[in-house]
């Protein structure tokens, strides 16, 4: 005959048991976690390249609504590069100018702008800005790229 232990014997030996069962769990779930993570992560490059783009060219903001001209649709951006170069300056398809004089005054609407240097053979620095404001943005546009810069109203 088996001889029963003690209340205390039992309640360790189930004690241990849960233990046994808890971490099995807590493996299978820190399992089925990276899982859920791998398959979320499609295509981890673009993630970096659309995470980069936000950084190096962040939106242009304007800070006072009254110096929109016409409508309030449109508002003035003075568009510089140095050195002048056959840069243009697209906004929904439609060429607003180039940079063949080193300075360009557009009106451009609020969304995507975008700064085209397929046709440059150098770097190209470009300050925009935004209603004559005396802050600008510079950024570089290297050859055979597109710049999207976002405009916010």
């Amino acid at each position: 005959m088996r001889q029963r232990g003690s209340v205390l014997e039992w309640l360790w030996e189930s004690m241990q048991h849960a233990e046994r069962r808890v971490i099995r769990i807590m493996v299978l779930a820190s399992v089925l976690l990276v899982v859920m993570q791998l398959s979320v992560a499609r295509d981890p490059v673009q993630f970096y390249m659309s995470v980069a783009g936000k950084v190096e060219s962040p939106p242009l903001d304007y800070s006072a609504p009254a110096a929109l001209s016409g409508s309030g649709k449109t508002m003035s951006l003075t568009v510089k590069a140095s050195p002048a170069a056959p840069l243009r300056v697209v906004q929904n398809g439609k060429v607003l100018g180039s940079l063949d004089q080193g300075v360009q005054q557009v009106s451009v609407q609020a969304g995507k702008l975008e700064l085209d240097g397929s046709s440059l053979s150098a770097p190209v620095r470009v300050e925009l800005n935004m209603n004559n404001q005396a802050s600008s943005t510079s950024i570089v546009i290297s050859p055979g790229t597109v710049q999207t810069l976002t405009i916010n109203p």
